[in-house]
């Protein structure tokens, strides 16, 4: 069964909306606002799109990971 699908845009405003209700983070940037949504081939059944890493992996955040993950899951990039 194949997911909706979402522009790159669409995926990356509903991302920030997610992360901007994260008090501490409201005002930041992060790599959904640097990097945005990509497509990549997640091959059979996973995800076709990512958000670019443009920031110090030191800096991983769990919390916006799993925004991500929860997102991934439910929408696929439009072609």
């Amino acid at each position: 069964m194949s997911k909706p699908a979402r522009t790159a845009k669409q995926l990356q405003q509903m991302l920030l909306e997610r992360i901007e209700a994260i008090e501490d983070l409201r005002g930041q940037e992060t790599d959904v606002h640097k990097g945005g949504v990509v497509w990549m081939d997640g091959g059979e059944g996973g995800a076709n799109w990512t958000v670019r890493s443009v920031t110090n992996r030191d800096l991983y955040r769990p919390d916006i990971a799993r925004i991500i993950r929860q997102l991934q899951m439910q929408y696929d990039l439009e072609d």
